[in-house]
């Protein structure tokens, strides 16, 4: 009995741990997966398949090329499998591995060797891009084989910008298949001013038809005259509800708001906006009941929106409501899940495995010369944008894929998340802490002013994270200390630098907190329009109605910045801070003088 017993003991801690290693070979090893588990998987699993997956994702996680070269050791085996090209892959990671230790030779070798076994995997891109140079045969090949992939766009943009009888051919290429590439647009502008009246009418054409999915109309029209010009479009129903508003016609104001939201295939833009003021309007005729309900409503659809802000601040019957202060500011935003994809293939599984770059290189090959339309494309390209730290027009795009999607839908926590990224955060933070503001104002401001590119250089002049003046910055940076290490320097080069930058504007910024009482509104605005415009602009109705003394902003541009400003400060705040006040909780509303001190988040 007693050996009974033990066999049968021993049958079922068998049974369990074979149970517990086939649901732990089921695990999908990835990114997020805990470095121990990586690590024993990598060194004791029997499924091969798994020791490699394993070995990736903890080579990718890698902070030096020895590292590296450790988990890839021996994983470059097996043949091509479809999308899921493995071998290919390692072969691309110890290339690259070798490269950042200085070894040419064996660098070259892992890349021969890929290009010989895995020719037509986008991977191999890469390998004729370095075993070549721009112009020769193996580049040429690149080009005709993966126009669009960067590797190809990096070869045309070298050939592009070198003078010589294939300067042309190079600006072509990037007109046809990557104007969006970083670098591209000024260069294809440039051209087209300097040379545009000397090309050849097609090239001129295409550099021109490409300059205009850019969004530069000015250097287009340099290539092929008239092609820029703007056509008759009917006004949107917007334009003149502003104007209702702005005159304080209510009642005309709700036929036509009632009107416009009966419009078709609304995008989540229009319908929050058209809900909110459709709301303020019936609040000013004294229907307070639909007035919440819109409000609500428009909280619950866009709750990290400038719209969702006004919104719960008109449901909590107080003061405005200002984002609550973000107490820590993460120096990066943690990395998530690749859009709504779904599905095993090459881009996700790179995505999940950590090879970014991989990533986003099968993802341009794959799609080719095709401009993401669909909200959900746009989400995945503009994250894929920002992890090869292109967020200009990553952030684009991820704005893109919030607003035009369907109404229906409203806001998604996980695009949101990804549309607010944390850029410089520590330096942001720093600066903040230093004058006294808010580390989410500050990020809010870097995101509008330069998507987070310490580079940028506007067309006025500004430069840097928080876009200076020079004429600015020289005042700020007389009563500025400026390490030993950048004194001799010039003022543009000083402003390029993301740390000199963030501390000058943040001093700016609190200068205009402080000259305008603490008012954030007129802080903003002056940030951008300059204190003098916004001194020469009614107060009226600013502290009662604020939405409609925005609406009233006499410049465009301002008006939209101060709106987004807004917006991205509040959704900082909510998304890496206190969360918003969920509006599904708020019941049916509180009067003012039942509870005065009702504050969300």
């Amino acid at each position: 009995m007693a050996l009974l017993g033990g066999v049968s003991l021993l049958s079922w801690g068998l049974l369990v741990a074979g149970r517990n290693a086939l649901a732990q070979r089921q695990r999908p090893l990835n990114r997020w997966s805990s470095p121990a588990l990586l690590r024993r998987t990598a060194r004791y699993s029997p499924d091969p398949s798994q020791r490699r997956q394993a070995r990736l994702v903890l080579a990718a996680a890698s902070e030096g090329p020895n590292e590296h070269l450790y988990w890839l050791a021996g994983q470059a085996w097996g043949e091509y499998r479809g999308l899921r090209t493995e071998p290919s892959v390692a072969l691309a990671l110890l290339a690259m591995a070798e490269q950042r230790r200085g070894r040419k030779e064996a660098s070259e070798g892992h890349w021969r060797s890929l290009l010989l076994r895995f020719p037509d995997t986008p991977a191999s891109a890469d390998a004729r891009y370095w075993l070549g140079d721009p112009g020769d045969a193996l580049h040429q090949e690149l080009l005709e084989r993966f126009p669009a992939h960067p590797s190809s766009l990096a070869s045309a943009l070298t050939t592009a910008r070198t003078a010589g009888p294939r300067q042309l051919d190079g600006a072509l290429h990037l007109a046809r298949w990557g104007p969006r590439q970083v670098g591209s647009e000024y260069l294809l502008a440039t051209l087209c001013f300097q040379q545009g009246s000397q090309l050849p009418p097609a090239a001129a054409a295409t550099l021109a038809e490409a300059l205009l999915q850019v969004d530069n109309p000015p250097a287009a029209e340099a290539c092929q005259p008239g092609i820029a010009a703007p056509e008759t479009a009917p006004e949107e129903p917007w334009t003149g509800i502003r104007q209702l508003l702005l005159q304080r016609s209510w009642s005309q104001a709700q036929t036509a708001l009632a009107t416009a939201a009966n419009a078709p295939r609304l995008t989540l833009a229009e319908a929050v906006r058209l809900d909110f003021w459709h709301g303020f309007v019936k609040q000013q005729l004294g229907r307070h009941g639909e007035a919440e309900r819109l409000w609500r409503q428009v909280a619950q659809r866009a709750p990290w929106s400038y719209y969702g802000w006004l919104s719960q601040v008109r449901l909590g019957y107080g003061q405005v409501i200002w984002p609550s202060p973000l107490q820590r500011v993460p120096p990066r935003s943690p990395t998530a899940p690749l859009g709504r994809t779904s599905g095993d293939d090459a881009v996700t599984w790179l995505w999940n495995t950590g090879l970014d770059v991989l990533a986003w290189e099968h993802w341009r090959h794959w799609r080719g010369a095709t401009v993401p339309r669909n909200p959900d494309a746009l989400w995945v390209e503009g994250q894929l944008r920002l992890a090869v730290m292109d967020p200009w027009m990553g952030l684009e795009q991820l704005d893109a894929a919030s607003w035009n999607r369907p109404a229906t839908e409203g806001q998604l926590l996980d695009l949101e998340q990804v549309r607010h990224p944390i850029f410089y955060g520590r330096i942001l933070a720093d600066a903040a802490q230093e004058h006294g503001l808010d580390p989410a104002l500050l990020l809010a401001i870097a995101r509008q002013e330069s998507r987070f590119r310490p580079a940028q250089r506007s067309v006025v002049g500004a430069l840097g994270l928080l876009q200076l003046m020079p004429a600015t910055a020289a005042q700020l940076m007389a009563s500025t200390s400026v390490s030993p290490e950048w004194a001799d320097r010039d003022l543009e080069t000083q402003l390029l630098d993301a740390e000199i930058n963030a501390d000058l504007g943040a001093r700016y910024l609190a200068e205009q907190l402080q000259h305008w009482g603490q008012q954030p509104i007129l802080a903003i605005a002056s940030y951008n329009a300059g204190p003098t415009a916004v001194a020469g602009w009614s107060m009226d109705g600013l502290e009662k109605q604020p939405e409609l003394w925005i609406e009233a902003i006499p410049y465009p541009e301002t008006r939209l910045y101060v709106k987004t400003v807004l917006e991205s400060w509040w959704a900082y705040s909510c998304l890496h801070g206190t969360p918003c006040l969920n509006p599904a909780e708020q019941g049916d509303g509180a009067r003012e003088d039942e509870n005065p001190d009702r504050r969300p988040g």
